[in-house]
């Protein structure tokens, strides 16, 4: 059983973060099982190589915030997803960061997002309408190759940062836990984990993206064999995040097989309250969302 959390600020959205008895009944829910094939309902967001989804994010204003992995100037880096399907590109004020993979949303703030580079270099933005504006700007101090995942989780009046690098067919993926000051974009002492999932098996990325629910870490993992696919994905629970004595904490444990995906390549997982979303970044095929059940 996980070390017990201390009390954490809840969001009027959801809750990361949970005493460990409630962290072992998430464990024990009916899709928490041995893998399993899923089925999706894919829902279109974007076409061709330039609109896949790169991260996702609840939107303080109802539907979603998506980011994408774009690298040359006017292309699109940031887009607002709403709850009928509708897709709203932000422009990006002055000179924009190459290859965003990952965005959360600031704890205690709403409209305020993390937005974070494979090179680990990372922006807090807000988001007012339509007008996306740079509130600062901070680096990853560990984990700034081939990082795919950023998430923000507040225990008491502490924010704790989970971000995580892919790995390779031939390399684990990794965790990394830190606090993390919003307001000042600084970072405290940085523990970390290795994550190697059994599947999928080929071109593997053992993180693509990560999610925290209930103090459990949700990984997507994915493979991802050129810009025509073809492509596989899956969620597994690989362990806890906890935080005591003034630091993080990772537990980790064999990945349990949440389920896969056939056809998609997963780079974005999300929870509103209980509501999941997951978003694809298929390459020269698009991008894609659909709701599944891991929040």
């Amino acid at each position: 059983m996980l070390p017990s959390v201390r009390a954490m600020t809840r969001s009027p959205r959801r809750s990361r973060a949970l005493p460990a008895v409630a962290a072992l009944a998430l464990a024990l829910l009916p899709w928490a099982g041995s893998a399993r094939a899923a089925e999706a309902s894919w829902s279109r967001v974007g076409t061709g190589i330039l609109q896949g989804v790169s991260g996702l994010a609840p939107h303080s204003a109802g539907g979603w915030v998506m980011v994408r992995d774009n690298k040359s100037s006017g292309q699109n880096r940031v887009a607002l997803l709403g709850t009928n399907g509708s897709v709203r590109e932000l422009s990006w004020p002055g000179s924009a960061p190459q290859d965003l993979e990952a965005i959360d949303d600031v704890p205690g703030q709403p409209g305020r997002y993390a937005v974070v580079t494979s090179s680990g270099a990372g922006r807090i933005i807000a988001i007012e309408g339509t007008t996306l504006r740079v509130v600062r700007s901070f680096t990853l101090p560990a984990g700034r190759t081939e990082n795919e995942a950023f998430v923000l989780v507040r225990f008491g009046t502490t924010n704790v940062a989970l971000w995580g690098n892919r790995g390779s067919s031939s390399t684990p993926g990794r965790l990394f836990a830190s606090v993390f000051n919003v307001g000042k974009g600084t970072f405290g002492t940085v523990v970390n984990a290795n994550v190697r999932v059994p599947y999928p098996t080929a071109s593997v990325r053992h993180v693509s993206d990560a999610e925290v629910v209930g103090g459990r870490i949700i990984v997507s993992s994915a493979s991802d064999r050129g810009n025509n696919g073809p492509f596989e994905s899956a969620l597994y629970d690989v362990g806890g995040l906890t935080f005591s004595s003034g630091r993080p904490r990772l537990a980790m444990r064999t990945p349990l097989s949440l389920a896969t995906y056939a056809g998609h390549k997963i780079e974005g997982i999300t929870c509103s309250g209980s509501t999941g979303l997951m978003g694809t970044d298929d390459e020269n095929l698009g991008g894609f969302t659909a709701p599944a059940p891991f929040c």
